[in-house]
């Protein structure tokens, strides 16, 4: 694996940002159950998610670069589930209850893909 030269990374501000989603596991298991029960309860129905700042003190318009934040959406935009992340779903013991995520569902995500998105 390349090394990184911090310093000069923390001083070259054309240096590209990393991935802050690297996995579409990266979220709360919450929406994974969510998405389940909509796959199944209402096939035909889009469902949106909309960010909701508690804080409204700040204004992340004014410290979020849209630029950068394009381009983070952009990279969770090609994300898969990897055959790895597949297996540990269908196989774990969730809550007490093993194998709670049906086949079905398990093999639908096999080709889920984020959506467009609108800022």
């Amino acid at each position: 694996m390349a090394r990184t030269d911090i310093a000069r990374r923390v001083y070259n501000h054309t240096w590209k940002l990393d991935p802050i989603v690297r996995s579409l596991l990266d979220t709360d298991f919450y929406k994974l159950l969510m998405l389940q029960m909509i796959w199944g309860m209402y096939p035909n129905v889009d469902a949106t998610f909309t960010l909701i700042n508690r804080t409204t003190s700040v204004r992340l318009a004014d410290e979020i670069d849209e630029g950068e934040l394009r381009e983070q959406l952009d990279h969770a935009r090609t994300l898969r589930f990897t055959k790895k992340e597949m297996i540990w779903l269908g196989g774990n013991t969730f809550y007490g209850r093993k194998q709670i995520f049906e086949p079905e569902f398990l093999a639908w995500l096999e080709d889920f893909r984020l959506p467009d998105y609108e800022l």
